[in-house]
């Protein structure tokens, strides 16, 4: 989130006032706007995991690979904080292969970075605090077509609101302030953005397929409003395409009922306002998971929870972590 701070600043203090409203204004919008579509991808789902233990995996495996992972990626996932809450009901709609899926979640993407903005000479260090707080809901129509596929399209519609707060601890930094605050630092701004998707669905063995291959293709599209600066009115538009299997392990079900253990791996490309933030264009994530239902249990809004193994190829954000799993389907 704090990848553009040291561009916006040479902006602000070495372009004149008269020249400045341009390049300045582009540079502040395109940050603006990864920071939403980029909140809108790794709080959705299985696009990135996050998790309570953040790791290297050449440091296990024996690789050196550094699209696997590194010191600089460990790091920056660990000042990573996420949080998601999703819950769906569903229901039969019309005919027994049709079936009505509709959802909320509050999400919750932030990031702390301690820098030094302007002179790397202080000893003290600048503080960078930004967030993006998303609120969902939506809907998805899915339709069995036989015992092999499996089609489904749905729109969620999101609000989000972005905050930055900056502490200027440098003498050189704090004589920036007046010039950033308000623009590039210490500012809300709120947007709204709907995203329609669409999804096909392989089952291999049929109905009741331990295996499934996956294709799902997600757009978004929104607007800021109420804003006031000409720099904050921006129109995040991005796409991404996932391509996957999942497998579902029957050993584990047929002896422990109520638990499962899937395997999956996907491949995401990326476009519009997402070709920057994660520093490619595509990335691949791949995982396994122990779920627990707890549906019979009776517990109000929670469906299962578990724990889990995630992996990260060729992201900005490459790595394993150690992930928390609630309400997975």
């Amino acid at each position: 989130m704090a990848r553009h701070a040291l561009l916006l600043f040479v902006l602000a203090v070495f372009t004149a006032p008269s020249q400045a409203a341009t390049p300045l204004d582009q540079a502040v919008r395109l940050s603006l706007a990864e920071n939403y579509v980029t909140a809108a991808l790794l709080t959705g789902g299985n696009a990135v995991r996050f998790g309570f233990w953040d790791f290297d995996p050449n440091n296990y495996i024996g690789f050196e690979d550094e699209n696997l992972g590194s010191l600089e990626a460990q790091e920056l996932r660990q000042r990573l904080t996420t949080l998601s809450i999703p819950y769906t009901w569903s229901r039969p709609l019309g005919e027994d292969s049709n079936t009505l899926v509709l959802g909320v979640k509050a999400a919750y993407l932030g990031q702390q970075q301690e820098t030094r903005l302007v002179s790397p000479d202080q000893r003290v260090e600048d503080r960078i605090d930004g967030s993006v707080t998303t609120l969902s809901m939506g809907g998805e129509v899915r339709h069995r077509m036989n015992d092999h596929v499996g089609l489904a399209a749905g729109m969620n519609l999101l609000w989000q609101r972005y905050r930055n707060d900056t502490d200027f601890n440098t003498p050189e930094s704090q004589a920036l302030a007046p010039l950033a605050d308000g623009l590039i630092t210490n500012y809300r701004a709120n947007a709204w953005q709907a995203e329609p998707h669409v999804r096909a669905t392989w089952f291999v063995d049929g109905r009741g397929a331990e295996l499934k291959l996956i294709s799902d293709f997600h757009y978004m599209h929104g607007r800021t409003y109420n804003t006031g600066e000409s720099a904050h009115d921006v129109q995040p538009e991005a796409w991404y395409w996932s391509n996957g299997v999942r497998w579902r392990h029957p050993f584990v079900t047929r002896i422990l009922s109520g638990q499962n253990v899937w395997l999956q791996a996907s491949r995401y490309d990326l476009g519009g306002d997402l070709d920057g933030p994660l520093g490619n264009h595509y990335y691949y994530e791949a995982g396994v998971g122990w779920l627990l239902d707890l549906r019979k249990r009776g517990i109000p809004f929670v469906d299962n929870v578990g724990i889990g193994i995630n992996l990260n190829y060729g992201s900005v954000l490459r790595g394993g972590t150690l992930v928390l799993l609630f309400n997975e389907e």
